[in-house]
């Protein structure tokens, strides 16, 4: 599939910047949707350009069947953001989309394409993430899993009808997420910045500082108040210190 095509296929971009300087690609955690960042092409300045990554089986993409691989995942992500290096680009993804993200940018450099700098959200670095196979639970288990975590697609499971149509697309996702593994030496040459919530129960201060030991550069951790979603608290202080990042990155 040629880039272009790929492109329009996977990338949402609601707010066009022509004069931005980099581009912000942007990777949902499981269940979750390019739309899911809406509020952020509002209050993200001029001067970066937002790409909300569409995932099948979801939203627009609605009758595509959904991925349950991260090799294909992020195989396809990769080659749908080519175009987007005509500026610098820096990678930022929640917590399924925090590994996705890890798995692009070692694509992206292994094909001479460097992003400037790796976001991770709400998520264990790889080969700290504890063993789970909700994925493979019955339909009852998985749904609490979703409503523990919270997030936008757990007040949908309520409506029977939408529970019947959303189950396999999170399924999927957290098939993708729970069956990830990082290969040995597999260190990026670009800074990472985690980011989570001072109450998330999927990351600690020790997993989270792990995401260092998978890159030469730089790693920095920023604490917000809030769980796994903190961000839905006010998305203004979280996308105040992503601008932050970039702002250093492309110094």
């Amino acid at each position: 599939m040629a880039a272009g095509t790929a492109t329009a296929r996977w990338i949402r971009s609601r707010r066009p910047s022509p004069a931005a300087a980099v581009n912000l690609v942007l990777l949902p955690h499981a269940g979750g949707s390019a739309g899911y960042y809406r509020a952020w092409h509002e209050l993200m300045p001029q001067q970066v350009e937002l790409h909300a990554v569409q995932y099948p089986g979801r939203e627009d993409r609605f009758g595509e069947a959904p991925v349950e691989g991260m090799a294909e995942m992020a195989d396809a992500v990769t080659e749908a953001i080519r175009p987007l290096f005509s500026r610098e680009v820096v990678l930022f993804g929640h917590s399924m989309g925090a590994s996705i993200a890890y798995e692009v940018a070692l694509r992206c450099t292994a094909a001479g394409l460097r992003p400037r700098l790796l976001i991770v959200s709400g998520r264990a670095a790889p080969h700290r993430q504890p063993p789970a196979e909700h994925w493979a639970a019955p339909d009852a288990e998985l749904m609490a899993e979703v409503r523990r975590q919270s997030g936008d697609t757990s007040a949908a499971l309520d409506d029977p009808d939408l529970r019947e149509l959303l189950l396999p697309m999170i399924r999927a996702d957290y098939k993708l997420a729970e069956t990830h593994r990082v290969p040995p030496g597999a260190a990026l040459e670009l800074p990472i910045a985690v980011l989570r919530g001072r109450g998330d129960a999927e990351v600690d201060d020790e997993q989270a500082r792990a995401w260092g030991e998978l890159s030469a550069g730089a790693c920095s951790q920023h604490v917000f108040d809030g769980g796994h979603f903190y961000f839905e608290q006010g998305p203004a202080r979280v996308i105040d210190t992503v601008v932050a990042l970039v702002g250093r990155a492309l110094r």
